[in-house]
Protein backbone atom coordinates (compact mmCIF):
# COMPACT_ATOMS: atom_id res chain seq x y z
CA UNK A 1 0.00 0.00 0.00
CA UNK A 2 1.72 3.52 -0.96
CA UNK A 3 2.08 5.72 1.80
CA UNK A 4 -0.23 8.63 2.38
CA UNK A 5 1.97 12.30 1.88
CA UNK A 6 1.58 13.93 5.46
CA UNK A 7 1.85 17.56 4.47
CA UNK A 8 2.07 19.84 7.78
CA UNK A 9 0.71 23.65 6.70
CA UNK A 10 1.23 26.88 9.28
CA UNK A 11 -1.28 29.78 8.54
CA UNK A 12 0.17 32.96 9.95
CA UNK A 13 -1.04 36.58 9.28
CA UNK A 14 0.79 39.76 10.75
CA UNK A 15 -3.25 41.52 11.39
CA UNK A 16 -3.89 39.65 14.22
CA UNK A 17 -6.89 41.49 16.19
CA UNK A 18 -5.71 40.93 19.45
CA UNK A 19 -1.51 40.49 18.90
CA UNK A 20 -0.73 42.15 15.37
CA UNK A 21 2.27 41.31 14.12
CA UNK A 22 2.50 38.42 16.21
CA UNK A 23 4.05 35.80 14.22
CA UNK A 24 7.64 37.99 14.34
CA UNK A 25 7.29 38.22 17.67
CA UNK A 26 10.10 37.73 19.11
CA UNK A 27 10.27 34.98 21.96
CA UNK A 28 14.15 34.01 23.42
CA UNK A 29 15.24 35.59 19.97
CA UNK A 30 13.50 33.66 17.89
CA UNK A 31 10.43 35.02 15.66
CA UNK A 32 7.60 32.96 16.54
CA UNK A 33 6.79 31.47 13.34
CA UNK A 34 10.00 30.03 13.32
CA UNK A 35 9.64 28.87 16.64
CA UNK A 36 6.56 26.68 15.25
CA UNK A 37 8.00 25.78 11.92
CA UNK A 38 11.25 24.33 13.13
CA UNK A 39 9.35 22.47 15.61
CA UNK A 40 7.07 20.98 13.05
CA UNK A 41 9.90 19.84 10.95
CA UNK A 42 11.65 17.75 13.91
CA UNK A 43 7.99 15.20 13.33
CA UNK A 44 9.91 12.11 11.42
CA UNK A 45 6.10 12.15 10.09
CA UNK A 46 5.70 15.48 8.08
CA UNK A 47 6.94 15.11 4.84
CA UNK A 48 6.67 18.23 4.11
CA UNK A 49 6.03 22.02 6.22
CA UNK A 50 4.85 25.26 4.52
CA UNK A 51 4.25 28.41 5.85
CA UNK A 52 1.29 29.97 4.38
CA UNK A 53 0.27 33.91 4.88
CA UNK A 54 -0.86 36.73 3.23
CA UNK A 55 2.30 39.18 4.35
CA UNK A 56 5.31 39.52 2.81
CA UNK A 57 7.07 40.20 5.85
CA UNK A 58 6.55 36.65 7.24
CA UNK A 59 7.56 35.13 3.52
CA UNK A 60 10.67 36.74 4.11
CA UNK A 61 11.12 35.76 7.69
CA UNK A 62 10.39 31.87 6.56
CA UNK A 63 12.61 32.03 3.34
CA UNK A 64 15.42 33.93 4.55
CA UNK A 65 15.65 31.02 7.40
CA UNK A 66 15.34 28.48 4.49
CA UNK A 67 11.93 27.52 4.49
CA UNK A 68 9.22 26.77 2.30
CA UNK A 69 6.23 29.27 2.26
CA UNK A 70 3.33 30.32 -0.14
CA UNK A 71 1.43 33.48 -0.60
CA UNK A 72 -2.16 33.36 -0.11
CA UNK A 73 -4.70 36.24 -0.44
CA UNK A 74 -5.52 38.77 2.47
CA UNK A 75 -9.45 38.09 2.75
CA UNK A 76 -9.63 35.25 4.66
CA UNK A 77 -11.40 35.34 7.54
CA UNK A 78 -10.81 31.19 8.62
CA UNK A 79 -7.31 30.09 8.75
CA UNK A 80 -8.65 26.12 7.37
CA UNK A 81 -10.14 28.80 3.99
CA UNK A 82 -6.12 30.04 4.05
CA UNK A 83 -5.10 26.39 4.26
CA UNK A 84 -7.67 24.95 1.51
CA UNK A 85 -5.86 28.09 -0.79
CA UNK A 86 -2.08 26.59 0.52
CA UNK A 87 -2.38 23.14 -0.91
CA UNK A 88 -4.00 24.17 -4.70
CA UNK A 89 -0.15 24.58 -5.12
CA UNK A 90 1.07 21.98 -2.18
CA UNK A 91 0.98 17.73 -2.63
CA UNK A 92 -0.28 15.48 -0.15
CA UNK A 93 -2.57 13.35 1.44
CA UNK A 94 -3.28 14.00 4.87
CA UNK A 95 -2.94 17.87 5.95
CA UNK A 96 -1.90 18.50 8.86
CA UNK A 97 -2.41 22.40 10.02
CA UNK A 98 -0.59 23.51 13.01
CA UNK A 99 -1.42 27.51 14.31
CA UNK A 100 1.03 29.81 13.61
CA UNK A 101 0.55 30.90 17.30
CA UNK A 102 1.76 27.26 19.10
CA UNK A 103 5.64 27.70 19.65
CA UNK A 104 5.61 25.03 22.26
CA UNK A 105 4.46 22.63 19.40
CA UNK A 106 5.32 19.07 20.42
CA UNK A 107 6.17 17.27 17.28
CA UNK A 108 4.84 14.13 18.43
CA UNK A 109 1.96 15.66 18.01
CA UNK A 110 1.86 15.52 14.24
CA UNK A 111 1.61 11.55 14.50
CA UNK A 112 -1.06 11.60 16.66
CA UNK A 113 -3.60 13.72 15.09
CA UNK A 114 -2.64 11.84 11.34
CA UNK A 115 -3.11 8.45 13.09
CA UNK A 116 -6.73 8.28 13.22
CA UNK A 117 -6.95 9.34 9.72
CA UNK A 118 -5.15 6.41 8.67
CA UNK A 119 -6.35 3.87 10.69
CA UNK A 120 -10.23 5.05 10.01
CA UNK A 121 -11.57 5.70 6.81
CA UNK A 122 -14.72 7.07 8.20
CA UNK A 123 -12.65 9.89 10.51
CA UNK A 124 -13.17 13.20 8.30
CA UNK A 125 -11.06 15.51 10.52
CA UNK A 126 -9.33 15.37 13.89
CA UNK A 127 -8.47 17.60 16.37
CA UNK A 128 -6.10 17.42 19.42
CA UNK A 129 -7.63 18.28 22.93
CA UNK A 130 -5.48 19.04 25.66
CA UNK A 131 -6.08 19.65 29.46
CA UNK A 132 -7.48 22.59 31.03
CA UNK A 133 -5.06 23.96 33.95
CA UNK A 134 -7.34 25.66 35.60
CA UNK A 135 -10.78 27.28 36.71
CA UNK A 136 -9.61 30.14 34.62
CA UNK A 137 -9.22 28.30 31.70
CA UNK A 138 -13.18 27.83 31.65
CA UNK A 139 -14.29 31.19 31.63
CA UNK A 140 -11.60 32.45 29.14
CA UNK A 141 -13.13 33.47 25.86
CA UNK A 142 -10.05 33.22 23.87
CA UNK A 143 -9.64 29.36 24.99
CA UNK A 144 -12.02 27.39 22.39
CA UNK A 145 -13.25 24.38 25.14
CA UNK A 146 -14.28 21.07 23.68
CA UNK A 147 -16.65 17.98 25.10
CA UNK A 148 -16.28 14.54 23.25
CA UNK A 149 -18.50 11.54 22.88
CA UNK A 150 -18.09 8.45 24.54
CA UNK A 151 -16.64 7.28 21.15
CA UNK A 152 -14.49 10.23 21.44
CA UNK A 153 -15.37 11.95 18.45
CA UNK A 154 -16.29 15.91 19.50
CA UNK A 155 -19.39 16.95 19.84
CA UNK A 156 -19.17 20.47 20.79
CA UNK A 157 -16.83 23.28 20.84
CA UNK A 158 -17.67 27.02 22.79
CA UNK A 159 -15.69 29.41 24.14
CA UNK A 160 -18.09 29.44 26.77
CA UNK A 161 -17.65 27.52 30.05
CA UNK A 162 -19.30 24.04 29.55
CA UNK A 163 -21.07 22.59 30.13
CA UNK A 164 -23.27 24.01 33.25
CA UNK A 165 -22.21 22.37 36.16
CA UNK A 166 -26.03 21.69 37.38
CA UNK A 167 -25.21 19.01 39.38
CA UNK A 168 -21.46 18.51 39.96
CA UNK A 169 -19.92 15.45 38.39
CA UNK A 170 -16.89 14.91 37.23
CA UNK A 171 -17.02 15.65 33.19
CA UNK A 172 -14.04 15.72 30.64
CA UNK A 173 -13.84 18.95 29.24
CA UNK A 174 -10.56 19.62 26.72
CA UNK A 175 -8.90 22.82 25.13
CA UNK A 176 -9.01 23.04 21.23
CA UNK A 177 -5.35 23.16 20.42
CA UNK A 178 -4.44 24.92 17.22
CA UNK A 179 -3.51 21.51 15.52
CA UNK A 180 -5.68 19.15 13.39
CA UNK A 181 -5.48 17.17 10.38
CA UNK A 182 -8.07 16.44 7.18
CA UNK A 183 -8.12 14.31 4.55
CA UNK A 184 -7.40 16.68 1.53
CA UNK A 185 -10.56 15.62 -0.02
CA UNK A 186 -12.36 16.52 3.39
CA UNK A 187 -10.47 20.29 3.62
CA UNK A 188 -11.70 20.61 -0.03
CA UNK A 189 -14.98 19.79 1.05
CA UNK A 190 -15.00 22.19 3.55
CA UNK A 191 -13.61 25.17 2.32
CA UNK A 192 -16.71 24.94 -0.40
CA UNK A 193 -19.47 24.28 2.45
CA UNK A 194 -21.64 27.38 3.60
CA UNK A 195 -20.81 29.55 6.76
CA UNK A 196 -22.97 28.02 9.82
CA UNK A 197 -24.47 30.02 12.33
CA UNK A 198 -22.75 28.59 14.88
CA UNK A 199 -19.31 28.90 13.47
CA UNK A 200 -20.44 32.68 12.89
CA UNK A 201 -21.77 33.27 16.61
CA UNK A 202 -18.34 31.86 18.69
CA UNK A 203 -16.09 32.14 15.70
CA UNK A 204 -14.83 28.93 15.81
CA UNK A 205 -14.74 27.02 11.83
CA UNK A 206 -14.32 23.94 13.20
CA UNK A 207 -18.75 23.93 13.72
CA UNK A 208 -18.83 24.40 9.98
CA UNK A 209 -17.65 20.78 10.00
CA UNK A 210 -20.24 19.56 12.53
CA UNK A 211 -23.21 21.55 11.37
CA UNK A 212 -22.66 20.06 7.81
CA UNK A 213 -22.35 16.59 9.80
CA UNK A 214 -18.61 15.72 9.42
CA UNK A 215 -17.00 13.42 11.97
CA UNK A 216 -14.55 15.50 14.25
CA UNK A 217 -12.24 13.04 15.96
CA UNK A 218 -10.91 14.25 19.39
CA UNK A 219 -7.40 13.04 20.28
CA UNK A 220 -6.26 13.92 23.93
CA UNK A 221 -2.64 14.49 24.72
CA UNK A 222 -0.95 14.13 28.10
CA UNK A 223 0.44 17.53 27.78
CA UNK A 224 -1.06 21.17 27.86
CA UNK A 225 -0.53 23.96 25.40
CA UNK A 226 0.08 27.55 25.28
CA UNK A 227 -1.08 29.80 22.22
CA UNK A 228 0.46 33.52 22.37
CA UNK A 229 -3.12 35.41 21.63
CA UNK A 230 -1.61 38.10 24.26
CA UNK A 231 1.83 40.44 24.56
CA UNK A 232 1.73 39.04 27.71
CA UNK A 233 2.03 35.25 26.52
CA UNK A 234 5.44 35.66 25.31
CA UNK A 235 6.80 35.89 28.83
CA UNK A 236 4.99 33.12 30.02
CA UNK A 237 6.33 31.24 26.87
CA UNK A 238 9.77 31.91 27.65
CA UNK A 239 9.53 31.49 31.16
CA UNK A 240 8.60 27.64 30.00
CA UNK A 241 11.30 27.46 27.50
CA UNK A 242 13.72 28.30 30.34
CA UNK A 243 12.56 25.82 33.04
CA UNK A 244 10.87 22.99 31.50
CA UNK A 245 13.09 20.37 30.34
CA UNK A 246 11.83 18.54 27.37
CA UNK A 247 10.89 22.27 26.64
CA UNK A 248 14.36 23.65 27.07
CA UNK A 249 16.06 20.85 24.89
CA UNK A 250 13.49 21.36 21.49
CA UNK A 251 14.74 24.60 21.73
CA UNK A 252 18.43 24.09 21.59
CA UNK A 253 17.33 21.50 18.88
CA UNK A 254 15.56 24.32 16.48
CA UNK A 255 17.85 27.24 17.46
CA UNK A 256 20.12 26.16 14.75
CA UNK A 257 17.86 24.21 12.60
CA UNK A 258 16.67 25.66 9.45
Amino acid sequence: MQKSLITVVIPARMASSRYPGKPLALIMGLPLIEHVRRRALLADQADLVVVATCDSEIIDAVQSSGGQAVMTKNTHERCTDRIEEAITHLEGDIIVMVQGDEPLLIPAAIADVAAPLLADPGVDIVNLLSPLESEEDYSNPNIVKAVCNLKGDVMYFSRAAIPYFREKNKVPVFRQTGIMAFRREILEKFSSLPETPLERTESIDMFRALEHGLRIAGVVTNYATIGVDRPIDVSLVETVLQNDEQQKNLFNRINNKS
